[in-house]
């Protein structure tokens, strides 16, 4: 193949995926993982309590089956490191109430659906979720579900945007989510590229999920101002906005 150009960009003599997490103080990783825990907290209870409020829920119904896949199956089935395993056993048993929305108002989004095959649909898609984050993680000695829950994340952030879409209002949904989200998505990036500054694969899924955020965010705002509420309220879609 002699007549073929030469190639621009050579492989990596090592696979990033063999590189193990860099040394770093104690100080800087909590600087930056306890804004993760503390942005994905907020998100999750915050979207539990919108969707109580506004009856339809407050993260695609798809992606709470595929978050909670992920959040299960690595915190009760695959080996993981003991610190991650006890942050997914909490996000599950949270992302628990998150799921039983999803499977009670996940439907409204998909009126041309009958109820019994969307929650066939939504379980059977838990399941080989599971199936794939664990075979994913297998696949790249993933121990702390990074690769993974990245990839996932990406999905996540553009779910939001086409959940915003497809319903062309703000109902169930808030700026407090969306701004909890891009904390929690910007400070696990940074917790990535601190501990794996090798691994490239980052450099493309990490600013992605970021500018996806941001732009949700954009979107929802004028979305808000469109539907009449205040972006920053914490009421309901159909409470009246005070004075």
């Amino acid at each position: 193949m002699s007549w073929l150009p030469p190639f621009l960009v050579p492989m990596s003599d090592v696979a990033p995926v063999t590189i193990e997490a860099v040394d770093i103080p104690g100080w800087l990783f909590w600087s930056v993982a306890g804004p993760t825990v503390v942005g994905w907290l907020l998100t999750y209870l915050l979207s539990i309590r919108q969707t109580a409020l506004d009856g339809r829920i407050a993260i695609p119904a798809y992606m709470v089956a595929v978050n909670f896949s992920w959040e299960f199956s690595l915190g009760f089935i695959l080996e993981q490191t003991p610190s991650q395993r006890q942050i997914n056993t909490v996000w599950a048993v949270i992302n628990v109430f998150l799921l039983y929305q999803a499977f009670r108002y996940g439907p409204r989004d998909y009126p041309h659906l009958p109820r019994f095959t969307f929650r066939v649909l939504l379980g059977g898609l838990a399941v080989w979720s599971s199936l794939v984050v664990m075979a994913g993680a297998n696949e790249f000695h993933d121990r702390d579900g990074m690769y993974i829950g990245m990839i996932i994340n990406v999905f996540l952030s553009a779910a939001f945007i086409l959940m915003l879409r497809r319903r062309n209002s703000s109902v169930g949904q808030s700026l407090h989510i969306a701004v909890a989200k891009f904390l929690g998505t910007f400070s696990a990036g940074l917790t990535g590229f601190l501990l794996y500054p090798s691994r490239i694969l980052f450099l493309v899924l990490i600013p992605t999920m970021v500018v996806l955020d941001v732009v949700y965010i954009v979107l929802l705002y004028r979305r808000m101002r469109l539907d009449g509420r205040d972006p920053w309220s914490f009421h309901g879609y159909r409470s009246p906005v005070p004075g």
